[in-house]
């Protein structure tokens, strides 16, 4: 069964797509904004996203760039639906940014919608994604395991992460050296202006590594770095 992920603010059409796809036997989650979308698409990692534009926190053009930056979950497919009339502006910057999503205009018909479901899941299969299991991370003492999101220090289980967390983590132990702030924020799939929130998850991170080692995760100028 094929997972799908709406990513949709108007609750009408979210019921509608909802039900529409359960009844021909997708399983269906549902989001009602784009960090929501984001942060579900990374934990749900779903075979196909259905994506409403004009999304509050978040809207559909900055969540395609941050998914598409991601390095496990930018291959997922997704059909983005839209009132294209007026949306056009950002219709033509997803089409220029990310131009290998699919497209439907509101308002929506159904038999359409299903096609085009079907076409992106046969050209799409998960087998083709190009998608490999998630090696363990290690750098100097710590070990992380993005399949459990599990920390280790010295080979003593430190902490099971939230996604946010582990996100944060993973591109800090992927890098050789300090990673930009800018870099963890599109990870965590926030805008430039929420530095507090990332300063608080790598506070957290600090706090699960414990007083012995939460000096391993440093404040550069420029962002953060794991010394291990």
């Amino acid at each position: 069964m094929a997972r799908i992920l709406c990513i949709e603010d108007d609750e009408h059409i979210q019921h509608l797509v909802g039900q529409v796809l359960y009844q021909h036997g997708y399983d269906v989650h549902s989001a009602w904004n784009g960090r929501e979308g984001y942060e579900k698409a990374l934990s749900l990692d779903p075979d196909l996203i259905v994506l409403d534009l004009m999304l509050p926190i978040m809207n559909g053009v900055q969540f395609l760039k941050a998914l598409r930056r991601h390095e496990t979950a930018r291959d997922i497919p997704i059909i983005v639906v839209t009132a294209y009339g007026d949306e056009a502006g950002l219709l033509k910057c997803s089409i220029e940014t990310l131009a290998s999503a699919h497209y439907l205009r509101k308002p929506i018909d159904f038999t359409e919608l299903l096609n085009c479901v079907k076409r992106v899941l046969a050209a799409f299969p998960r087998a083709r994604r190009g998608l490999q299991p998630r090696k363990e991370l290690r750098k100097g003492v710590i070990r992380a395991d993005p399949r459990l999101r599990t920390v280790w220090v010295d080979d003593r289980l430190a902490a099971t992460l939230v996604h946010k967390e582990f996100a944060v983590l993973e591109c800090l132990m992927r890098s050789p050296g300090p990673v930009p702030r800018g870099e963890l924020l599109s990870a965590l799939g926030y805008q430039d202006g929420q530095a507090n929130a990332l300063a608080q998850t790598v506070h957290r991170l600090r706090r699960h590594l414990g007083p012995a080692n939460a000096a391993r995760i440093s404040t550069t100028p420029e962002g953060y770095e794991v010394v291990g």
